[in-house]
C-alpha cells in the first residue's frame, strides 16, 4: 500500500513538473496580437488584389461530351480568360481555435474563350467560334487553420472550401451561333459544374504553395547588432479569443557567440482585447531581460575606460592627481600617474517594468589600475559597484520598427572589494561617482545605441500609437498601414513610453541590502 502511494506520488510529480516545463516553454516573451478590425483592414486591402489575381489567372480548358439535339457532341472550351470582376460583398472573421473563415456573396464574372464541338457520330459534324459568359450570384466559403511550424514558423492550411454559382449565361458567337444559342441552356449546367470542379483545388494549392512560401519568407530572427539577435519563433499554434487573433513568439534576445536560453522567468499573460487598433504589440519584461543576459554571455557589458575616452571639453581626468582629494592614499602611492578603469557588469543587467515605469539595476566591480611610463599596469584596489537604473523607452514605428531602450539616471552605491594602497573611506569617490551621472548616463547609451527590432512584414507598416504600463509587460497599441515597395523608405513616427510621475526605486541586493538594513537600524 505505501508503495503504491509512492508510486502515485512519483508519478504526480512528473506530471506536475512536465506541466510546469510545459508552461514554461508556451509562456511569450512576444505576443503579436490582431484585432478584427486589422482583419478588416486586411481584407479591403486584399480584395482588390485579389481581384486583379483573378483577373490574370490561367484557367484550363475545359472539355466535355453533352447530349444536345443536333447530337451526342465533344465540346471544348479553350483560352479562358476573365474579363470582368465584381467582389462587392465581402466577410472575413476569426473563429476559435485558431481559424479565419472569408466569405464572398453576389460576386459576378464575366469570361471569355473560344469554343468548338465535334459531333461523336458520322458524319461528325464540328465547328466553332467565341462564347461570352456572365456568372452571377457567386458564393464563396473558405475556411483556413492557422498553425506553426515545428520549427515556430507561422503555417496555414485550407479546412474547408466551397464554391458556388447561381445562375450562367452562355452567348455562342461565330458558326452557327444562331442555332447554338437556342439550346445554350443545355450546356450551362455542364460549364458551371466544370468550373465549380476547378476553383476550390485551385485555391487550396494556392493556400498550400504560395500564401506559405510568403509565411516562410518572414524573418522571425533578426540581428540587432555584431553580438545578439531576437528570435520571435513560434512557441504554440496561434489562438482566436475575443474576435482577436493571438500570436504568441519566443521574444528572446540572444547572444551569437554563446547561444543559451535566457533564465529569468517567464510569466502567463492575460487574454485580454483592445479593439480600438488594429494590433496590439506585447512587450514582456522577460524580453528586456534576456537583452541583460545575452550581451552579458556575449561579453559586451566589460570596457577599459581610460583618458582618451573623456572629451577634452570635459573637466575630469583620469590620473592620481586629480583623485588625490578623494583618495589620498593613491596619490601618495602612485603620484601623477595616469589610470584606467577596467568596468565589468559580473551579472546580467535586470529591468523591472511596472504600472508606474520601468526601473533596473546592473551590478559589476571596477578595477583601478595604474599605469607606469610604459602604460603598463598596476591594480590599485577594486570596487563592488550597483547601478540604479531609471529607463525610458522609446518606440520608432514604421516599415522597420524598433524599440530603444533610454537610460534617464542613475544611482549609484560602491563597497570596497579589495585594496593594495590600503584601506581607506569609499564614501567621498561614491559622492564624485553620483555628481558625475550626467556623464555616466550618456556614456552608457552610447554603448547600447542599437534598438530591438520588431516583427517585420514586407510593404507593412505600423503607424499611431498608444501604450499602457502593466506589471511585467507593457502593451503597445498600433494600427498597420498598406505600403507599397516603392523604394522610399516610410518616415517614422517616434513615440516615447515614461511617466513623469514616476520615481526611481529599487531593492538593494547583497551586501548593499545589509548596508542599507544597518543605516536604517
Amino acid at each position: 500500500e505505501y508503495k503504491s502511494y509512492l508510486r502515485m506520488m512519483r508519478l504526480y510529480g512528473i506530471f506536475l513538473l512536465g506541466f510546469i516545463g510545459y508552461i514554461h516553454s508556451t509562456a511569450p516573451g512576444f505576443r503579436f496580437q490582431v484585432t478584427q478590425k486589422g482583419i478588416n483592414y486586411a481584407r479591403d486591402v486584399l480584395i482588390p488584389m485579389l481581384t486583379d489575381a483573378i483577373k490574370t489567372a490561367k484557367i484550363p480548358d475545359v472539355s466535355q461530351r453533352v447530349d444536345t439535339p443536333v447530337g451526342h457532341i465533344h465540346f471544348t472550351l479553350s483560352s479562358v480568360r476573365i474579363t470582368g470582376v465584381d467582389v462587392s460583398d465581402t466577410n472575413v472573421k476569426l473563429v476559435s481555435p485558431s481559424n479565419v473563415e472569408g466569405t464572398i456573396s453576389n460576386a459576378r464574372i464575366s469570361l471569355h474563350a473560344n469554343w468548338h464541338y465535334r459531333e461523336d457520330s458520322w458524319p461528325h459534324i464540328s465547328d466553332s467560334g467565341s462564347v461570352d459568359m456572365s456568372a452571377s450570384s457567386i458564393t464563396v466559403s473558405l475556411n483556413i487553420l492557422v498553425d506553426t511550424t515545428s520549427t515556430g514558423q507561422p503555417h496555414v492550411s485550407p479546412k474547408s472550401c466551397q464554391f458556388n454559382i447561381g445562375s450562367l449565361s452562355v452567348t455562342f458567337h461565330g458558326g452557327a451561333s444562331w442555332l447554338y444559342n437556342l439550346f445554350s441552356s443545355s450546356i450551362e449546367s455542364t460549364i458551371k459544374d466544370q468550373i465549380k470542379s476547378q476553383v476550390c483545388p485551385l485555391v487550396n494549392d494556392e493556400i498550400k504553395s504560395d500564401l506559405n512560401s510568403i509565411l516562410s519568407t518572414v524573418d522571425l530572427k533578426t540581428d540587432i547588432d555584431d553580438n545578439c539577435y531576437i528570435d520571435y519563433s513560434l512557441v504554440q499554434p496561434p489562438f482566436v479569443i475575443k474576435d482577436a487573433l493571438f500570436v504568441n513568439g519566443k521574444g528572446e534576445i540572444v547572444s551569437k557567440a554563446r547561444p543559451s536560453e535566457c533564465p529569468a522567468p517567464k510569466q502567463e499573460l492575460p487574454q485580454t482585447v483592445n479593439d480600438s487598433k488594429m494590433v496590439t504589440l506585447w512587450v514582456t519584461e522577460y524580453m528586456l531581460n534576456s537583452a541583460g543576459y545575452a550581451y552579458q554571455q556575449a561579453d559586451f557589458l566589460q570596457y577599459n575606460l581610460t583618458s582618451d575616452d573623456i572629451p577634452s571639453e570635459v573637466p575630469i581626468r583620469l590620473t592620481t592627481d586629480f583623485f588625490k582629494y578623494f583618495i589620498p592614499q593613491l596619490y601618495k602611492a602612485y603620484p601623477d600617474r595616469n589610470l584606467s578603469l577596467w568596468i565589468n557588469v559580473t551579472k546580467p543587467i535586470t529591468l523591472d517594468v511596472n504600472t508606474a515605469g520601468v526601473s533596473g539595476k546592473a551590478e559589476g566591480v571596477i578595477i583601478w589600475y595604474v599605469l607606469d611610463e610604459n602604460n603598463d599596469k598596476t591594480e590599485a584596489f577594486r570596487l563592488d559597484v550597483q547601478l540604479d537604473l531609471c529607463v525610458n523607452i522609446s518606440v520608432h514605428l514604421g516599415t522597420m520598427s524598433e524599440i530603444y531602450l533610454d537610460l534617464i539616471t542613475v544611482e549609484p552605491y560602491v563597497q570596497m572589494r579589495s585594496s593594495n594602497i590600503g584601506n581607506f573611506s569609499v564614501g567621498a569617490l561614491e559622492s564624485f561617482i553620483k555628481l558625475s551621472r550626467s556623464l555616466i548616463v550618456p556614456f552608457i547609451n552610447g554603448m547600447v545605441k542599437n534598438g530591438i527590432p520588431l516583427p517585420a512584414f514586407d510593404d507593412i507598416a505600423f503607424s499611431g500609437f498608444d501604450f499602457s504600463l502593466h506589471n511585467g509587460y507593457l502593451q503597445i497599441y498600433t494600427d498597420i498601414k498598406y505600403t507599397p515597395s516603392s523604394g522610399v523608405r516610410t518616415p517614422r513616427e517616434v513615440y516615447t513610453i515614461f511617466n513623469d510621475d514616476f520615481e526611481c526605486k529599487i531593492k538593494r541586493s547583497g551586501i548593499f541590502k545589509i548596508i542599507e538594513d544597518v543605516l536604517d537600524l
